[in-house]
């Protein structure tokens, strides 16, 4: 069966599971699934960009932010900002007082970024991020990953089974499939970012 939304993911996993036991659960064992590919998948497909106005040293991000890219004030010309840890953050504001001004510098802080220095005033910026995967929850949904690889939802929801299945063999074999594809996807995301050739580490130099 063609995997080409939630209501036949959900059938083909029943097939491949072949318990009638476990098929009211089913829905769990995608939804840790697709929790795991939010945590460890970052591809292109993932990032977007939103505009929003800087007004204080708190800001928060968009609602399906997962990770930050870059942050750059839409002013002319267009300022990146640069991304330090809160540590440097804070200690940039204690020698340098909280006076105001363009921001320079933004720190990660849950779902909010932390700005120095603060803006006297609105400044509008631009935030390229990483978005949360869309999320199934009806038989009709599916998302841009499921149709681009329903093997990996297939595979990534047979391995949290496992609880379930216990000493079964078919286990390993779903985990090296999910990683296999998972693989993939990763590489096919780095080739297309740099033109399908490897990217050459630069040599660094110490001492």
């Amino acid at each position: 069966m063609a995997i080409t939304n939630y209501g036949t993911l959900k059938t083909e996993i029943a097939e491949f599971l072949n318990r009638t036991d476990l098929t009211a659960i089913i829905p769990t064992f995608i939804t840790f699934a697709h929790n795991k590919l939010n945590r460890d998948l970052r591809t292109r497909e993932m990032v977007a960009r939103a505009t929003a106005n800087i007004t204080s040293e708190y800001n928060a991000f968009p609602p399906n932010f997962l990770q930050i890219r870059d942050i750059r004030l839409n002013t002319t010309p267009p300022v990146a900002l640069q991304q330090v840890s809160t540590e440097e953050q804070n200690q940039n504001r204690e020698r340098r007082g909280d006076t105001a001004g363009r921001p320079r510098l933004y720190s990660v802080i849950g779902e909010s970024f932390q700005v120095f220095p603060t803006p006297s005033s609105a400044v509008e910026c631009e935030i390229a991020y990483y978005q949360k995967i869309e999320a199934m929850t009806a038989d009709a949904d599916y998302n841009w990953l499921l149709t681009k690889s329903p093997e990996i939802y297939l595979y990534g929801s047979l391995v949290h089974t496992a609880p379930y299945l216990k000493d079964d063999e078919r286990i390993v074999l779903w985990q090296t499939l999910y990683r296999d594809i998972f693989n993939s996807l990763t590489l096919e995301d780095t080739k297309s970012r740099f033109g399908g050739t490897t990217p050459r580490m630069r040599a660094r130099s110490f001492g």
